[in-house]
């Protein structure tokens, strides 16, 4: 007898998008399988990449498309620990500016150090990392980030962290989903460089490379005020 993964992914393979209720009303026929075990069997095929989510209820077999990780380098690992010590508590996402490369059409180099933070801590962790020896900006706005900002040089961008954030861990380090970064492109202030047709095309690359879960991408430009056209709506 096939077994239920096999089952779900030739059912998977089949169309393009799928709910669990046209699964379990496939799998179903004619077999004498327990829907607690496909649903299972699903949940470890979504964790192992094998399956990706949609949205709410909604798969998609990953096909060609892979899972995005967000790009850590020797000094965020290095910022990390710094702050890590001195601030045990306190909510980080650390990343490099080279994320975002595989998601731009017009490459612009980006060496940056994000680290977001909640904004109670902003002013602190500016002051810990500038006294570390660290060339830092504080939240720069979009006309101080054109004006005086050279993204292409080793330096760091302290801004707040928003609540439910998207992340995820590279080596201990909270780091952003693909759909925070989709997000935060087209709200921070310091990514005003990247505004307009270009941002478009970052939302379009990322929808034809990676694996991205709409319902998460939803909640979270909700949370930071945003209204967008996407493919999936």
């Amino acid at each position: 007898m096939t077994g239920v993964k096999e089952l779900i992914l030739d059912f998977a393979s089949s169309r393009k998008e799928f709910s669990v209720d046209e699964l379990w009303d496939w799998i179903s026929q004619g077999r004498d399988i327990v829907r607690n075990t496909v649903n299972i069997t699903l949940a470890r095929l979504v964790s192992k990449g094998e399956i990706a989510k949609v949205s709410r209820g909604i798969y998609t077999i990953s096909g060609s498309k892979t899972v995005f990780k967000a790009v850590i380098e020797e000094r965020e690992i290095q910022v990390y620990e710094i702050l890590r010590n001195k601030y045990p508590f306190a909510p980080f996402c650390i990343y490099n500016g080279k994320s975002l490369v595989p998601l731009q059409h017009h490459l612009s180099e980006n060496n940056v150090t994000y680290v977001e933070t909640d904004r109670s801590a902003l002013e602190a962790v500016f002051n810990t990392l500038k006294d570390a020896g660290y060339e830092v900006w504080l939240n720069p706005s979009e006309d101080i980030t054109y004006k005086y900002i050279d993204l292409r040089k080793p330096i760091i961008i302290v801004k707040p962290l928003v609540t439910e954030a998207p992340t995820e861990k590279i080596n201990d380090i909270n780091v952003p989903t693909i759909e925070k970064l989709l997000v935060d492109i087209k709200k921070d202030e310091d990514f005003a460089y990247l505004n307009g047709s270009e941002a478009q095309r970052m939302w379009e690359i990322g929808e034809s490379l990676y694996n991205i879960n709409l319902s998460r991408l939803k909640r979270y430009a909700k949370r930071r005020g945003l209204k967008f056209d996407c493919p999936h709506d």
